[in-house]
């Protein structure tokens, strides 16, 4: 077969979609994964084919939507706005590069921002639509969307909620979305009425890769949308550490790690003397992400990191302090190390709050409301004995799970169902 990956983000959107092309590939199918120039290099050393989209993610992010985004904070309006800034520059750019990537496929793969295009993209080429999702995205009674604030609702505000958020995704993105329908892909403009009704229609697979054991399946939901577990990379093997990584952990008892990813909006070097401040005088390794942290001149017992697989650096921590991205949220459960989350905006929230009540987390300490002496005390409760006994018992389980094998035996089984 062969599969066209559709999804634009930063590393923790496109991360887990490798290591499920990776999957695809060792299965014995073609991946073709188009996305931004920074990560060709992620993407072909796994083994997919890559073919480069325009603009440039990390600069967005820098900019200053982005900016104002991480600042505003996880309101599901201001992670529209500042997506949609990104949508209007590039939407027909993208709807040729992706067109020109999809001819033959058999199966289209439609993530995040980028799930309406492969919609069409997947009725241009006549492919198998995927929905793939790092979060629950398949309306539920049992809990609200992932992109609010985590709080108890009725079971019908909770639904209601899932199909207005849904409703108001469509609604920003329907103009980009249906000029490059007419203009890239030859088809009819797509309606809200009529894209709610053909999925469950149609019973197209919705694919979740995260763990049940985080998130189980809500009694709801039909059998088309699965949980497959994380779709993570195993990068530890042939990763070599640089000498100074290795005498430092080496030197003394594990570190905590620190570390926001791809999130900014603040000044680094006051979040750095914040979380110096924090830590109290633990040995910790900070890694710099993209700007979040200013890894420069630091005192002795830290460590300045530019990059390093997480499946290596993390079962090696004593705690992970961290952002709650899908990603690096299921790293640090499959370590089994507790979390220290201190959610920015989108779905980090959510990661959080469930992390918290699994016991593997101490309550969120949001991005807004950060000071050293929350974040001191958020540490201590994680470094507790039982915090410690029930991350590395869920880690013990979620590494258990085979997610990736999960995900391309029910893509396989999809799309000989449909040929015949």
């Amino acid at each position: 077969m062969k599969i066209l990956i559709v999804t634009y983000g930063s590393q923790g959107d496109i991360r887990p979609l490798v290591a499920l092309g990776a999957g695809l590939v060792r299965a014995g199918h073609r991946v073709v994964f188009p996305a931004d120039p920074a990560f060709r290099g992620l993407i072909e050393r796994h083994g997919l084919d890559f073919a480069p989209l325009s603009g440039d993610i990390r600069a967005a992010a820098a900019g200053a939507e982005g900016r104002a985004m991480y600042r505003r904070g996880a309101n599901p309006v201001n992670l529209t706005r500042a997506l949609m800034a990104m949508a209007r520059a590039h939407a027909l750019d993208w709807g040729r590069e992706f067109r020109a990537a999809a001819e033959g496929a058999d199966a289209v793969l439609a993530a995040g921002l980028g799930f309406y295009t492969g919609l069409g993209l997947a009725q241009a080429v006549g492919a198998l639509p995927v929905g793939v999702a790092l979060q629950p995205m398949g309306p539920t009674a049992e809990f609200p969307p992932p992109l609010m604030t985590p709080r108890r609702l009725p079971s019908w505000a909770n639904k209601g909620l899932h199909l207005a958020l849904l409703a108001l995704m469509w609604l920003a993105f329907r103009g980009p979305v249906n000029r490059v329908r007419r203009e890239v892909l030859g088809l009819p403009p797509l309606g809200l009425a009529a894209l709610f009704a053909e999925w469950p229609r149609r019973g197209w697979p919705l694919l979740h890769g995260y763990s049940r054991h985080l998130v189980p399946p809500p009694a709801d939901w039909p059998d088309f949308i699965d949980i497959t577990g994380f779709w993570t990379l195993d990068e530890a093997a042939a990763y070599a550490p640089p000498p100074a990584l290795e005498n430092f952990l080496a030197a003394g008892e594990p570190p905590v790690y620190v570390g926001f990813g791809s999130m900014a909006g603040y000044d680094p070097g006051e979040t750095t003397a914040l979380v110096l401040r924090a830590l109290g005088g633990r040995r910790a390794v900070l890694a710099r992400g993209w700007g979040g942290l200013d890894a420069a001149d630091l005192p002795p017992g830290v460590f300045g990191l530019d990059e390093a697989p997480h499946d290596w650096l993390f079962p090696r921590m004593a705690a992970i302090v961290h952002h709650g991205g899908a990603g690096t949220t299921a790293a640090a459960l499959r370590a089994g190390r507790p979390s220290v989350v201190v959610p920015f905006l989108g779905d980090q929230p959510f990661w959080a709050d469930r992390l918290h009540r699994l016991g593997a987390a101490p309550p969120a300490v949001p991005r807004r409301r950060l000071t050293a002496e929350a974040l001191a005390a958020a540490i201590r409760a994680a470094e507790a004995p039982a915090m410690r006994d029930r991350a590395a018992a869920l880690g013990a389980a979620v590494r258990a799970e085979d997610g990736i094998g999960h995900a391309v035996r029910a893509l396989e089984r999809a799309v000989a169902a449909r040929g015949r």
